[in-house]
């Protein structure tokens, strides 16, 4: 399968898709904010790209939040991601898979007095056994629109990377057994890039093949926040 392998690391610096979610552990299926939704005084929009020609077909949603710093941040991971997608190579003449595809949406906004969060579901397809789905976590300062990464993630917790590593792969583990691929939680900072933050905890994404198999899904382990 044809991979936007750019995409991928770009999404999992910046913040960071079926996925399971937690405390610790537990399954969720992705679900569209509505358009117009009110949360701590802000009307959250959603942006739409849909284009389509012979080659591929897009349909990605994004959030926007009145918030221009935040904004601004958001809609250019979305166009870089797009813009990658339509940067593959075309399928050749007769296969299967005519038109690559590429989706987006978005949940588990939270806006705070201090943080606003999202989580931007991104998946491609090109052909072959499955979609390739990334869930990308996005995280600002509200006042400074400063994008939050790992060690303000950590800080929240009152945790050291590997505090996070030991408890996650516990958690894992007891759900996946001895079919978790264990360097995907180990005390690599890079291996908690994307995460999702509400008012009463930190959740950390564990992307497709990261810590299991494909048919694992995407999974997440959450943590109180101090």
């Amino acid at each position: 399968m044809k991979m936007v392998l750019s995409v991928v690391v770009a999404l999992a610096v910046l913040g960071g898709v079926l996925y399971f979610v937690a405390p610790y552990l537990k399954t969720a299926e992705p679900a569209m904010v509505e358009e117009g939704t009110e949360e701590a005084g802000v009307e959250i929009k959603t942006e739409r790209i849909q284009e389509s020609d012979a080659a591929y077909v897009i349909d990605v949603r994004y959030p926007q939040f009145g918030i221009a710093s935040i904004d601004a941040q958001i809609k250019e991971v979305v166009s870089n991601a797009v813009t990658e997608f339509k940067s593959l190579p075309t399928n050749p003449a007769g296969s299967a898979t005519p038109q690559n595809s590429f989706d987006g949406s978005y949940d588990s906004v939270y806006i705070g007095p201090d943080v606003v969060s999202v989580k931007l579901i991104l998946s491609q397809y090109t052909g072959g056994a499955h979609p390739l789905t990334l869930v990308s976590g996005l995280n600002y300062d509200r006042e400074t629109g400063r994008q939050l990464l790992q060690s303000d993630a950590f800080a929240m917790l009152g945790m050291s990377v590997e505090q996070v590593s030991a408890a996650a792969t516990s958690e894992l583990k007891a759900e996946l057994g001895d079919a978790m691929f264990e360097e995907g939680a180990n005390a690599n900072p890079e291996n908690f890039s994307s995460f999702v933050i509400s008012e009463n905890e930190v959740t950390f994404i564990f992307q497709q093949y990261q810590v299991a198999a494909y048919a694992a899904g995407v999974h997440e382990v959450s943590f109180p926040r101090k």
